[in-house]
């Protein structure tokens, strides 16, 4: 049986750390406006993995509720990690740039590319969607 290499990450003073126990799945850029004002960044890469394949290592994760959905940030710098509908039956996304190592996980898709600056190209083999991919 082969083992999965460890997927772990943190945040930038490495106060925070977390591990997923699998890889994450639906990978994809979001250029919408809440992503973007909430990073500070033209666009964020996320990936999903189910609630219980995520596991905090160490520090403190803390929560910001708006507008019906949960950022999650480390609490000691204010590095983005998570996004949630608080929907205990949905996954959790990750910032793929949080990981250790965010290499093996390229975006497939960018979503909501209707609110994408203009100055931001979209590759041409990646699948866009004006809004939200429906998964």
């Amino acid at each position: 049986m082969t083992k999965l290499p460890m997927i772990e990450g943190g945040c930038l003073c490495g106060l925070v750390r977390y591990r997923l126990k699998v890889p994450p799945t639906h990978l994809g850029d979001c250029h919408c406006l809440d992503c973007r004002r909430a990073s500070g960044a033209p666009y964020v890469t996320w990936g999903s993995v189910a609630r219980e394949d995520l596991e905090i290592l160490s520090g403190e994760v803390r929560t910001i509720h708006f507008a019906d959905r949960i950022r999650s940030f480390a609490g000691c710098c204010g590095t983005p990690l998570f996004f949630d509908d608080g929907s205990a039956e949905n996954p959790i996304d990750v910032t793929i740039a949080s990981l250790d190592d965010p290499t093996p996980f390229a975006p497939e898709s960018a979503i909501w590319t209707e609110d994408r600056l203009p100055w931001v190209n979209l590759p041409p083999h990646q699948r866009s969607f004006p809004q939200d991919d429906g998964s």
